[in-house]
């Protein structure tokens, strides 16, 4: 088959505009310019693009990351290789050429010099954000937290733009790292930029905190359990499955630092706490394993009291039969104990029995009737009797 003459034409005028399009004059001067140069032409042609802004630079700007780059050793200690790099990061990020974002990390991981990573920081927030380069800079500065946590020295500077950058990308997995950040105690200054930049985070408030109380150390769990229990205006549904995996949490997580184990141990008693006020029975299963273990704590002398009691009060909060059960169970070991004449305190022994009263399940009913029979102080035998009679109105 022929083409008509006129159609050959045709394409070949539309083939000039096209390929005059993909080849700027003025862009491939540059380039030819920048890479026949000397270090100093190369800063002057990177100055005068600038010159040009209905003109798409970016492939200049591209040459020079890979120039850069494929001379890093030799130029390290160069001034004016320097200049050169922070003025084509700059104008990377002032022209919104987004397809520099891998180069750009590769220059901040081969360029110790802070002012340089910097500039690579600010440049990286004014572009489309680039997934990777995010999931790096997050690795980057947990790594930075966790250094200065452990008493290294990291720099400031480039950790202050570094959640001030997440916050511009705006990607929710930062929230635990800006999030950890802004716990770890820098400076009021990071404090303020990782705080801004939380706001600035892409999905739900109550799953990032819930992200930052399963993958961040026992201090920011602490930290994010709080926030959540004083925003009052989280809905009870996600606050309460919050309270619920932070107790999961406190419950499966082994650290081997001894202040570490205090600060979960905490956790779960902030969590059955609020659990407590909500009576949030979902937990069930979570608030009697709790139950258990700070029982053989207190037996241990780990766990204070107070904490016992409050564990028994949440079980009588949720009201399950489940609840009702362990209790039951609970009240059973008390006797045996009153029979063989050891006695039991006087505090947990109240609180036993009225919980179980309060659930008012005839599971206890047995229990609570020999208990009447025992050496308990009058107090407890009322307890148990008022008990009693809340099963039998049931």
């Amino acid at each position: 088959m022929k083409i008509p003459v006129i159609s050959l034409i045709l394409i070949f005028v539309i083939s000039i505009f096209v390929n005059a399009e993909d080849s700027n004059p003025v862009l491939s001067a540059m380039q030819k310019n920048f890479a026949r140069g000397s270090l100093s032409t190369k800063i002057q042609v990177l100055q005068n693009s600038a010159e040009y802004p209905d003109v798409n630079m970016g492939p200049l700007y591209g040459e020079a990351f890979e120039f850069i780059l494929d001379n890093s050793k030799n130029l390290a200690s160069d001034i004016a290789a320097r200049e050169l790099t922070i003025l084509a990061v700059r104008l990377s990020g002032i022209n919104g050429y987004s397809e520099s974002a891998p180069a750009l990390w590769q220059l901040f991981n081969t360029f110790g010099d802070e002012q340089v990573q910097v500039e690579i920081l600010s440049a990286l927030g004014e572009l489309t954000p680039d997934l990777k380069v995010i999931a790096e800079l997050n690795k980057w500065l947990k790594q930075q937290n966790d250094r200065f946590r452990s008493g290294t020295a990291v720099p400031l500077q480039v950790v202050a733009e570094a959640v001030v950058t997440l916050g511009d990308m705006g990607d929710s997995s930062s929230f635990p790292i800006v999030f950890s950040t802004g716990s770890a105690k820098y400076s009021d200054d990071i404090t303020y930029k990782a705080n801004q930049a939380l706001k600035n985070l892409e999905g739900s408030y109550s799953q990032s905190l819930v992200e930052v109380i399963k993958s961040s150390v026992p201090s920011d769990k602490i930290s994010a359990l709080n926030l959540a229990i004083e925003d009052s205006e989280m809905p009870i549904e996600e606050k309460g499955g919050l309270y619920k995996m932070a107790l999961d949490i406190g419950l499966i997580i082994r650290v081997e630092d001894s202040n570490d184990e205090q600060r979960i141990r905490e956790l779960r008693y902030s969590a059955i706490r609020q659990l407590a006020l909500l009576k949030w029975a979902d937990a069930s299963e979570l608030i009697i394993e709790h139950f258990n273990l700070v029982i053989l704590e207190y037996e241990r002398g780990i766990s204070p009291k107070s904490s016992v009691l409050e564990a028994v009060s949440c079980l009588g909060a949720i009201g399950t039969h489940e609840a009702a059960a362990r209790l039951t169970l609970y009240l059973e070991f008390m006797n045996s104990y009153m029979e063989n004449g050891q006695g039991t305190d006087l505090q947990i022994s109240l609180a036993v029995m009225n919980n179980i009263g309060i659930i008012g399940d005839s599971i206890a009913f047995d229990d609570l009737l020999y208990s009447g029979y025992l050496d308990y102080p009058a107090s407890v035998k009322r307890a148990a009797r008022e008990a009693l009679n809340n099963l039998k109105n049931r």
